[in-house]
């Protein structure tokens, strides 16, 4: 038995979610039974369409010709390290993200964790440290009773 079999089973997982980021940061994948991950995990099972990496916000896809036409799959590769129990579902379901491969091995360069890999690469390369510093921002308003 895998290390990832031995967690799924002492965490109890029924469904493994498995997610990509689009170009938006909006996690895009395919959730499944846990023994159909595993499966997957075996023989490169798990496909989504390359065109998911350029959608918008909204679900539809810019004019011109960003992706080919026929519009091909890719490969998911999960990436173990990152699987993760999701807190918010009734029943046992785990999270992981997943790195995407052309059918010839190589890496979708579209993908928003491929380019964010390339880009910590340069940094490293010149030893610079990337700091992130997220800012939330909101507004509080009183409800406009006034349909005018």
């Amino acid at each position: 038995m895998s290390d990832l079999e031995t967690w799924l089973k002492e965490h109890r997982i029924t469904e493994v979610e498995c997610i990509v980021a689009d170009i938006n940061g909006i996690a895009r994948g395919k959730i499944l039974p846990g023994y159909k991950f595993l499966r997957s995990m075996q023989d490169d099972g798990l496909r989504l369409p390359e065109s998911i990496f350029i959608q918008t916000v909204t679900g539809d896809y810019p004019d011109g010709d960003v992706i080919d036409p026929t519009d091909r799959d890719v490969r998911l590769r999960a990436d173990t390290s990152t699987i993760r129990m999701v807190p918010w579902y009734d029943e046992p379901t785990a999270q992981v993200i997943a790195d995407c491969y052309h059918h010839d091995g190589e890496p979708v360069e579209i993908s928003a964790r491929y380019v964010l890999c390339k880009v910590l690469a340069l940094y490293e390369e010149r030893g610079w440290k990337p700091v992130v510093a997220p800012e939330l921002e909101f507004f509080l308003t009183r409800v406009n009773a006034d349909p005018d």
